[in-house]
Parts: structure tokens; sequence; C-alpha cells
């Protein structure tokens, strides 16, 4: 393992990782698996940890590291939380508050480091104890910043922001579906009447040319009187 893959950030899937693993396990997340009989199991957990973590897109880190990303994560997430005066709403991504609800909301400790509080899972026998399967976690770890986070953060904004983006574009696509069936009913309807209106006329027509039959027929019928009165009138004795 490199010291670039030691360092490098946690994945946004690794994160998530990490959190649904701590959900199902909250004596783990809040560092409450304490004492000889808990060791164990703690050291279980987080073996078991490091092996889903490292099997997913993001560096592969030692268990030791990730035992102080997790330490570290809620200490900066509570210095947050205490700088804006106790209000979690001004914590930058869901999975911050989803952190600050399961772990820190109730925490008692909350003045203290999340480093300090947790510093039983620190200690080097924690990782060299010869126990098996747990003792490759022996390797050195380095240091991590927090201001590394920042872009992880920073993904994470931008990946919602693009999430929303992407439902009100699809809200939109939504409307302008509705409001194209809306048009194609209108113009349904103006197409019947235009249908109406032609039969209208077609009718109408049809009334003025039998007008104009009748009245050719009457015209034929006035010179035909005329005629016979004409013939009537030249034929009558003088």
């Amino acid at each position: 393992m490199t010291d670039r893959s030691i360092a490098s950030r946690p994945s946004l899937e690794q994160v998530i990782a990490i959190v649904d693993f701590m959900e199902k396990h909250p004596a783990l997340g809040l560092g409450q698996m304490r004492g000889l009989e808990k060791r164990d199991e703690c050291k279980k957990l987080w073996f078991k940890l490091t092996k889903i973590v490292n099997s997913l897109g993001g560096p592969n880190r030692p268990m030791k590291s990730w035992v102080k990303y997790w330490a570290d994560k809620k200490s900066t997430i509570r210095s947050k939380v205490q700088s804006s005066n106790g209000d979690p709403n001004t914590l930058s991504s869901n999975i911050e508050k989803k952190i600050w609800d399961l772990f820190l909301a109730n925490d008692s400790s909350k003045d203290r480091s999340s480093v300090k509080q947790e510093s039983h899972y620190m200690d080097e026998s924690f990782y060299n104890e010869d126990s098996g399967e747990h003792q490759i976690e022996s390797e050195p770890v380095l240091t991590f910043e927090e201001p590394m986070v920042d872009l992880e953060e920073r993904q994470m904004l931008v990946m919602e922001k693009l999430v929303k983006i992407m439902g009100d574009q699809a809200n939109a696509l939504s409307q302008l579906a509705h409001a194209s069936h809306v048009n194609a009913q209108a113009m349904e309807r103006l197409a019947e009447a235009s249908q109406i209106q032609a039969r209208a006329v077609e009718r109408l027509a049809t009334s003025f040319e039998a007008i104009g039959t009748s009245t050719h027929d009457v015209r034929n019928a006035m010179v035909d009187i005329d005629s016979t009165m004409k013939r009537f009138y030249n034929t009558s004795p003088a």
C-alpha cells in the first residue's frame, strides 16, 4: 500500500458505507465499545468495516486510518455545529446531518474531541496484538488533515444540486408534456369547430342554390303566363 493511497480522500461511496455500517452498529459509531469484554468484538467490527470500505471505489487504507477518519469526521462536524451556536442546520451535506443526528446530537461529551473520546481504538496494542486476521492492520498511518474533507463535501453538495436540477428538469418536462396535451386537445376542438362551420357553409350554399333554382322557375312561369296572355288577346274577335 502506497503513501498516496493512504492519504487520498475517501470516495462518497466509501463515506456512505461507513455511515451505514455505523448506523447498524451504533455502539461502535458512538465509541461505546470499551473494556476488555468488548475489545475483541470492536476489533472484529472495524476489521469487517475496513474490508467493506476498501472493496469500494476509493483509496485502500489500513484499519487504523479508517478509525482515525471516523473520529476526525465526527470531531469536525461537532466543531462546525459548535461554531454556529449549536445549529446543525448549517451543516453542508445530508451525510454530515445524518452523522450529527445519529451520533452527536445526544452525545454527552460534545466538548471533547472525538479522537480523545475514542483513544482506546487508537492504542497501538489494539492493532498489534496476536489476534489472527486483525494482525494485518499494523501498518503505519499518515496524519489526515480535515481540509481534505472539504473537497469531499463539495462533491456531495454538487451531487445533491445535480439531483435537484435533474428533478426540476423532470418537473419541467412533465409540465411541458401536460401543456402539449392541452394544446393538442384545443387543436382537436378547433378542428371540430372548423368541420361544423364547413358543414354550415355547405348547407347555406345549398339553400342559396335552391333559392336560385326556385327564382328561375318563377321567372319561367311568368314568361309562360305572359306569352299565353298575348296569344289570348291576339286571337280575340274584333
